[in-house]
């Protein structure tokens, strides 16, 4: 035993990094699968806790595994998800009643981000609060759904992921290599979602904030051009078939005003900002606008008003906050408030210290019903951010160049809590930033808090054990319901309560 001991040790000394990531990356799988297995819904294509856009990526899926693409229609979601989805489908077989192998994939795809999102923070938060943060990442309740289900955020995350880490890495300079890896993650992670691409901006300020003064700078400008010319050429190919499906659709209707064909990931940009600013708008996600334009309230490009919305959502969306500013400022309160809400998910099953009774909004993750955690978490996330503009934490500008950029995105179109959750790799940085200031200041807290805080995270996998060998755990839902079969509208708000 001891001399086995002795290897363990040598091994973790001589090999820290790759003994960490294969660490992180097992706990985190074996916690994903304790979850599922003690959960009702492991089977099912989609999350009592997430429903999203679970059937448009089954459907999708299903057609791309059998090669069978349906007729042209707007490109309106981004596709590597239901893509990856659709290998799946290939190469474990079509869906029979039973989704569990799909969402252990996809757990599994998780916990890999997670294990290379702490191989970088180590740079940033050294290896004690790297650690701790990567308990906090894979023990989160919001990813413990995210990751075992039908959610492009679970590979979203990755990509992001990726691009902080290179960032990051280009303080001293971006490489050749890393501005060619750059630009192909940042077109993978926006044809994942489309919102990655405008990311561009921020990135580039953040680099030139945090930037080595002694790096020549024409040579990097030189490099950053071509991390993103590559990214543009990744989506190229999906730009062309775009074009391709809107000259077809152009052509149904010769009459109506042509839609752009030049579309880099999706249309639905305009329409998105008309539904998210309007008298309707609550803050979420609601498709009123669109419903009362007819088609029974599915998006239809030969519809002469919804088409006027893909062309001009975005001056109709302007034109109502510019005539209703007092509106507007309560709508921009109301996403707000909705994205924080991501903060109010805790940790475990069980989501501690939150609970499982709540709501799932229409097409974002279940919120609790005490959201009270939110505060001192977004006190502390402002707290972070201000930090990272002084120059001893200058490195942390770049999680709050993805924060603001996420934040920007949440204003202009819906406040989703999985919007941010979907920035974990950015987010919790800035969220230990500050204790790991304090804690600086005393050296011996400095050692133990984060040693002992990842030590009691442990706890959370020996709940999820308990959990999975017991029946899974019932829950109650109750909603909007259908006129004919009586049965939940999944995109509707359900509320949601744990059966005694």
């Amino acid at each position: 035993m001891r001399r086995l001991l002795l290897s363990a040790r040598q091994l973790c000394t001589r090999h820290p990094v790759a003994v960490g990531v294969t660490a992180t990356f097992l706990l985190s799988l074996l916690l994903r699968l304790l979850y599922l297995l003690g959960a009702p819904d492991r089977t099912w294509p989609f999350s009592i806790f997430f429903y999203g856009d679970s059937r448009f990526f089954h459907t999708y899926a299903l057609d791309w595994a059998r090669n069978s693409p349906a007729q042209a229609t707007l490109p309106y979601h981004p596709p590597l998800f239901p893509w990856l989805l659709g290998w799946l489908y290939q190469l474990l077989g079509e869906p029979r009643g039973d989704a569990f192998p799909y969402k252990l994939s996809l757990a599994a795809l998780h916990s890999a981000t997670v294990a290379l999102t702490w191989a970088w923070w180590r740079r940033v938060l050294g290896t004690g609060w790297s650690l701790l943060a990567a308990g906090l990442f894979s023990a989160s309740f919001g990813w413990l759904i995210l990751s075992t289900t039908y959610s492009n955020e679970v590979l979203y995350a990755l990509f992001l992921s990726a691009t902080c880490g290179l960032v990051l890495q280009s303080r001293k300079g971006l490489a050749w290599w890393a501005a060619v890896l750059l630009g192909a993650v940042m077109g993978l992670g926006s044809l994942t979602r489309a919102e990655h691409l405008y990311l561009w901006p921020f990135l580039l300020a953040s680099a030139a904030f945090a930037r080595d003064r002694q790096v020549p700078l024409k040579p990097q400008l030189v490099r950053w051009a071509v991390a993103v010319a590559v990214s543009l050429a990744v989506l190229a190919p999906w730009s062309v078939r775009n074009a391709r499906v809107l000259q077809e659709l152009n052509a149904r209707e010769p009459g109506l005003e042509p839609l752009p064909e030049l579309t880099l990931v999706t249309v639905y940009g305009p329409i998105n900002f008309a539904m998210a600013n309007n008298a309707h708008a609550t803050g979420g996600f609601t498709p009123d606008l669109v419903n009362q334009l007819g088609a029974n309230g599915n998006l239809d490009a030969a519809n002469p008003a919804q088409r006027h919305l893909l062309l001009h959502g975005y001056a109709e969306g302007l034109r109502w906050m510019a005539e209703h500013p007092g509106d507007a400022a309560r709508l921009l309160l109301s996403k707000l408030d909705r994205w924080l809400n991501g903060l109010s998910l805790g940790l475990g099953a069980s989501n501690f210290p939150s609970g499982l009774r709540g709501a799932r909004p229409p097409v974002d993750v279940f919120v609790p019903e005490s959201t009270w955690l939110k505060w001192p978490l977004a006190l502390l996330l402002l707290f972070g951010a201000a930090l990272s503009l002084r120059a001893p934490h200058r490195a942390f500008s770049l999680f709050t160049a993805v924060l603001l950029h996420r934040l920007l995105i949440t204003l202009a179109f819906f406040g989703y809590a999985r919007g941010l959750l979907a920035i974990f790799p950015a987010l919790l940085p800035l969220l230990l930033l500050p204790l790991q200031v304090l804690a600086a200041r005393h050296p011996a807290l400095a050692r133990r808090v984060p040693a002992l805080a990842s030590a009691a995270m442990l706890l959370f996998w020996l709940e999820a054990g308990v959990l999975a060998v017991r029946e899974p755990r019932s829950f109650s839902a109750s909603g909007t319901t259908d006129r004919t079969g009586g049965k939940l509208i999944q995109d509707d708000r359900v509320q949601i309560w744990p059966k005694s």
